[in-house]
């Protein structure tokens, strides 16, 4: 022990000498390092934006989705396209529009996949129907045939009205569809017209029906977009571009929906959250720590002198992060908040030692040598108990952690070097006028004998606070949804979040791997019979059932249909004077109808019709005759315009043929079959998944079949699951590490014990304020407990060191710069992350919410809690 002391005082010798004697070497070979550590940072420190590869790769989990991605990889970090219209063709009209347009863009968007599309489906849509959907179908189409037939000889307004007419005004009514929804869709559509809008009459809802899965007003588009995970927001330029095709495409088709989410665009708009946020806290993190610094200094000289040592740190530290890990992560990118918070620590504890002791009438010289050999001994054990808690992230599986303990455990220690080097020769340089005094305290002496005086009263409260929060810990929940980190207004999680409330169109569902065609047909059985799952699809579902009986009843249906459907005409180009009369002559037909039956089952929907007729004939007597021939165009394009385009496409699905196994598409067959013959099962789920617990049980329930079945829903899961244990094993660690630092250097179990009892006990009570506040832990402010331990150790070894520096019971250590000192760096370091509580990223949000609750206790904890387990009443601190 005795040539370890006579190393310290040898180091201390040497120290002293350096910032006494050469001063303006020091800074400047220190000046220097920091120079060329920021050219190397510079030219060598890359970003890694990539959170797939924020957990470790060898967890079994991401094993299990390694394996999917490999053999389909199509839509891994894919942008999903998702387009709502009025009616099924306007949605068809859309997404061929959108197809073209991305397709053209090569450099941004790898592939292009339209689920359910091309000329594959149009030929055979009618196959994947039930057999009696198909009879219904086909018999709806039959009747259809008599008023096909008479719109393919005069497809025109004056051909449809005249058949209506007919229709409404005789009890021989031979249409396809219902009268009531045909009139309410025509008056719909005359409406429109006259608010100036466009409205399609959708004749494949009319003939066809509703509820047809055929006629999806819902369709989507699947986009593998470009990544560059070398920049901070890998998808900027890739999205800059599908976003610009999406506005053209808005414009173009503006009764259309366009949006965009899936979860390359949900983690770029996080990023973009997390970039904006970062900013704006770091912004206002400066203002607020430059505020408390003058406050807490009342000297612009060390505040700039202090500002000036927190840079350097930085810029020697930004060297080490790029020697040690070579780039940075999502997480360990925000640790230049982290560094000013702890780093400054150092600085305020050396320069509020240094005034106080020029206070006490010491030269300047004998003032900045006291203060060093006082305040160094803390600050190095401080350092190393605050490393050490980092460098405990190192062995966790959660990787971008990890590497955040490598770089602030480093950026700990480069802090402590700095601060005692750079700080003193800065303070050598440029001293302190002797005359500085502190302004006599606001409070009456008393209030700082309270914690001493009423001891076992602190005693107990903290004791029952303690064992309410252990209590209150059994509560607490983990949040492993990412999408609840998120902007709940944003396009992309508002889109999701809507689609998961869908059974056939959820984004979240689960892929299970089989290695034969009999294996993936018995699991999809097995997974379909589970109460939690809506459908288990393998590729033979895309091979339709009775296939040679659906072939012959569309064979017959072509038959009866007697005209060619792929040549039905296109609109006949009409004068305005046809147009017109065969309103008017329409409107005479509803008038005689009403006054034929004015209760009859048409008449709800035939009064609001004639009156838009009236005022349609009024508007066109109003206008001249080029403006009504466009109106007039306009309303037979906006009523028969889908039309030739629907029966077009029935003529191709009269030349269906078998499908077999080689027949289905590659884009499609590629997804469910890879090249080296996987087969993959989709499993939907039956219920909302924005629930946590109809996901858990989704989860549970198909891994009793298929333990190895992976997608999001595993990767949220178990993400959280991996998160939640690696911080239970850095905490376990730092505290461990921390307790066996402390033992070693003070060798006391009773100090080692009275340092961690603040920490312990905040420990807890944050945690418990998770149940109160209902801030559950997430994947971002999970990492604050353990942070508390290194931002929080510092504060219980200057005050267990003060303590026992002091002679007996003759001084209140609140009465101390120490305790100032204390009070003065929690202040400084709430300032600088106090702002992310009130950032829009909620994940940062939380993350600042939390902390700030957490370092508010550490404080209470270590000057009020801590002194009154430390005194006793004979001996007072001095005593083992």
């Amino acid at each position: 022990m005795k040539k370890m002391s006579d190393l310290y005082v040898s180091f201390l010798s040497a120290l002293e000498i350096g910032f006494m004697r050469f001063p303006k070497t020091l800074i400047f070979l220190v000046t220097l390092a920091c120079a060329i550590s920021l050219y190397y940072t510079a030219r060598n420190l890359g970003i890694n934006t990539d959170t797939t590869k924020i957990l470790s790769q060898d967890l079994p989990f991401l094993q299990d989705r390694a394996r999917f991605l490999k053999a389909f990889p199509q839509d891994d970090q894919a942008v999903l396209v998702v387009v709502d219209a009025k009616t099924p063709e306007r949605a068809t009209e859309a997404l061929d529009y959108l197809g073209a347009q991305f397709k053209t863009e090569k450099q941004q968007i790898k592939s292009v996949y339209i689920p359910g599309e091309g000329e594959f489906f149009d030929r055979h849509s009618l196959l994947y129907l039930d057999l009696d959907d198909l009879n219904e179908l086909t018999g709806k189409l039959a009747e259809a045939q008599p008023f096909i037939g008479t719109l393919s000889g005069d497809n025109s307004l004056k051909s449809l009205l005249s058949i209506v007419s007919l229709a409404i005004t005789t009890d021989d009514r031979e249409l396809p569809v219902d009268l009531n929804p045909l009139l309410n869709n025509i008056r719909a559509v005359m409406e429109a017209l006259l608010n100036g809008k466009n409205l399609q009459l959708s004749w494949q809802q009319l003939m066809l029906g509703e509820d047809q899965d055929l006629l999806a007003k819902q369709r989507f588009i699947l986009l593998k977009p470009v990544l560059n995970f070398n920049e901070v927001v890998p998808a900027e330029k890739s999205l800059q571009k599908i976003r610009g095709i999406v506005e053209i495409a808005k414009k173009a088709l503006p009764d259309v929906k366009v949006r965009l989410t899936g979860e390359v665009v949900l983690e770029h708009d996080e990023l973009e959250s997390v970039v904006y946020s970062t900013e704006l806290a770091s912004f206002f993190s400066m203002i607020l720590v430059f505020l408390a610094l003058l406050i807490g200094f009342r000297s612009l000289k060390l505040v700039l002198i202090t500002s000036t040592v927190l840079l350097m740190g930085l810029a020697l530290t930004a060297g080490f992060a790029t020697l040690a890990v070579g780039h940075l992560n999502l997480i360990s990118i925000a640790f230049a908040l982290l560094y000013i918070g702890i780093g400054d620590d150092y600085a305020i504890q050396l320069n509020l030692r240094y005034r106080e002791l020029l206070q006490q009438n010491l030269p300047q010289k004998e003032a900045l040598s006291q203060a060093v050999r006082k305040v160094v001994p803390s600050m190095a054990l401080c350092a190393a108990a605050t490393s050490v808690g980092f460098f405990s992230f190192i062995p966790t599986a959660y990787v971008g952690v990890s590497e955040l303990g490598i770089i602030a455990g480093g950026g700990i220690l480069i802090a402590l070097m700095v601060s005692m080097t750079v700080l003193p020769a800065l303070l050598r340089l440029f001293p302190l006028k002797p005359e500085a005094k502190d302004p006599p305290s606001a409070l009456p002496a008393w209030v700082y004998d309270v914690p001493i005086r009423y001891r076992t009263y602190f005693k107990w409260i903290a004791i029952g606070l303690t064992l309410a929060g252990i209590a209150l810990l059994t509560q607490v929940r983990f949040d492993f949804n990412p999408l609840n980190l998120r902007a709940p207004r944003s396009e992309s999680v508002a889109t999701f979040k809507e689609l998961l409330k869908t059974k056939t169109g959820s984004p979240m569902t689960l892929t299970v791997l089989a290695e034969s065609p009999e294996q993936a047909q018995a699991k999809a059985r097995q997974l379909e019979k589970l109460k939690s799952v809506k459908d288990a699809l393998t590729i033979f579902d895309f091979i339709p059932a009775d296939q040679q009986q659906k072939l012959d009843i569309i064979q017959e249906l072509a038959l009866v249909m007697g005209v060619r459907p792929d040549a039905f005409p296109p609109l006949r180009k009409d004068s305005a004077a046809n147009h017109r009369e065969a309103l008017a002559t329409f409107k005479k037909n509803v008038e005689q109808s009403l006054a034929k039956n004015p209760g009859g089952e048409l008449s709800a929907n035939l009064q609001p019709l004639q009156k838009v007729l009236d005022r349609l004939l009024l508007e066109l007597d109003s206008k001249p005759l080029p403006e009504q021939e466009a109106m007039l165009d306009r309303l037979q394009q906006n009523l028969l315009g889908t039309l030739p385009d629907m029966m077009n496409k029935l003529g191709k699905v009269f030349a269906a043929e078998s499908i077999t196994l080689e027949q289905l598409p590659e884009d499609l067959s590629e997804r469910w079959l890879s090249k080296d013959g996987i087969y993959r099962i989709q499993v939907f789920p039956a219920e909302n998944l924005n629930d946590h617990a109809n996901l858990k049980a989704f989860i549970a329930d198909v891994k009793q079949i298929a333990p190895d079945a992976t997608d999001l829903p595993v990767i949220y899961l178990e993400s959280g699951n991996a998160v939640v244990r690696a911080f239970q094993q850095a905490l376990v660690t730092a505290l461990a590490m921390t307790a066996l630092v402390l033992l070693i250097v003070r060798r006391s179990i009773k100090d080692t014990v009275l340092i961690l009892l603040p920490l312990l006990m905040t420990a807890v009570l944050t945690g418990a304020s998770t149940v109160l506040l209902n801030n559950p832990f997430n994947f971002a402010n999970i990492i604050v407990i353990p942070l508390l331990f290194g931002l929080g150790v510092d504060n219980g070894i200057y005050i267990m060191n003060r303590l026992r520096s002091m002679p007996g019971s003759e001084h209140n250590v609140l009465q101390t710069s120490t305790t100032r000192g204390v009070i003065f760096s929690s202040l400084a370091t709430l300032c600088s992350l106090v702002s992310m509580a009130f950032t829009p990223h909620l994940g940062l949000a939380s993350m600042g919410l939390l902390l700030s609750i957490g370092l508010a206790l550490v404080v209470v904890c270590t000057i009020l809690v801590l002194p009154a387990f430390a005194y006793k009443a004979r001996g007072g601190f001095n005593s083992r």
